[in-house]
């Protein structure tokens, strides 16, 4: 796996539409891309606007062999950029007849957002003709390993994708079908070994407790007056 520059956005772009050009089953994209109209040159228009948001708000990642790619998103902030980049999508990809539809779909998916702050993994695709070889497990697999400890959280709409999520550790905390197609929540979080230690102190500072471990997490609860549970969660260097 390698992290993607803007040099690669024609072949992830390429990547994308190959992977869902044919796919006409109700789903997040086919909701976004208006029916009529030449397919490929919107779908293109939706990797397009999907590649240059990740690489400004996220990160992209790059099988070894260039056959599969995937997307996630790290923050939402507003820039004039992005904003750009949106109006581009709406003209493009969306319509204008499509766009209170669309809207109402991106207002569902934020009430189903984790509250806890998370790592959106906002889409991967392989190419058609390399599904199944083990190209996405392992390209997930090792994205996953950049973001240890830290929650996860992805969106799908079929059940085979939603299975294959949950083979790679994803559980799921929300369905619905509020909309033409079910949606499923999933959630993510690689943690290091659980440590749990006792102490009579009322505090207990967060500190390197053991060699080549990064404390990442700290939990206090009072077990009496004087006695209290730190849980931490630690992953190797």
């Amino acid at each position: 796996m390698r992290k993607a520059t803007s040099q690669d956005r024609e072949k992830v772009v390429a990547i994308l539409c190959e992977a869902f050009i044919d796919v006409h089953i109700p789903n997040s994209i086919n909701f976004v891309v208006k029916n009529s109209g030449n397919r490929y040159k919107r779908l293109k228009g939706l990797m397009e606007f999907q590649f240059d948001v990740s690489m400004l708000d996220g990160s992209v990642f790059l099988s070894d062999d260039d056959k599969g790619c995937i997307l996630y998103l790290h923050r939402t902030k507003f820039s004039f950029k992005k904003l750009l980049l949106e109006i581009k999508l709406l003209l493009t990809c969306i319509g204008m007849d499509n766009m209170l539809k669309v809207l109402k779909r991106e207002k569902l998916l934020k009430n189903y957002h984790p509250k806890d702050r998370y790592i959106h993994l906002w889409l991967m695709g392989v190419l058609p003709k390399n599904q199944g070889s083990g190209i996405g497990t392992k390209l997930l697999q090792e994205s996953l390993n950049t973001y240890k400890n830290r929650l996860i959280y992805v969106e799908t709409t079929t059940l085979e994708n939603r299975n294959f999520y949950k083979q790679n550790g994803f559980e799921i905390f929300h369905e619905t079908f509020e909309l033409d197609y079910p949606l499923y929540f999933l959630k993510h979080v690689q943690y290091g070994n659980l440590f749990y230690l006792y102490t009579d102190h009322h505090i207990i500072d967060n500190y390197c407790l053991c060699k080549n471990h990064i404390i990442l997490e700290k939990e206090r609860q009072k077990l009496s007056s004087k006695i209290f549970r730190t849980t931490l969660f630690c992953t190797h260097l």
